[in-house]
């Protein structure tokens, strides 16, 4: 049986637990409405943060240079789209 202690964290858990989508929710929910040139230079500020952690790293070239490689699905897709694209007219 566990103890009183043990028996009030439990309860203090379950009081906060949420689902990963009220989470996902409440992450997101300062983004909502921004426009495309706000949302992009979030993404731009996030893109150098990450080169500025990941050029500090001692392996950094080789941190760049790897690459996993991609699954059939998503090379089929790529495909896809790429022959959509230019069926349309475009290049």
């Amino acid at each position: 049986m566990a103890s009183a202690r043990a028996q009030r964290f439990l309860q203090h858990l379950d009081q906060r637990r949420r689902s990963l989508k009220d989470e996902v929710e409440d992450d997101v929910a300062g983004l909502r409405g921004l426009s495309l040139e706000e949302r992009g230079k979030i993404l731009e500020s996030v893109c150098r943060d990450a080169m500025a952690i990941i050029t500090a790293r001692p392996d950094a070239a080789k941190a760049l240079a790897a690459q996993e490689p991609r699954s059939p699905e998503s090379l089929e897709l790529w495909r896809t789209l790429v022959r959509r694209y230019r069926a349309d007219g475009r290049d």
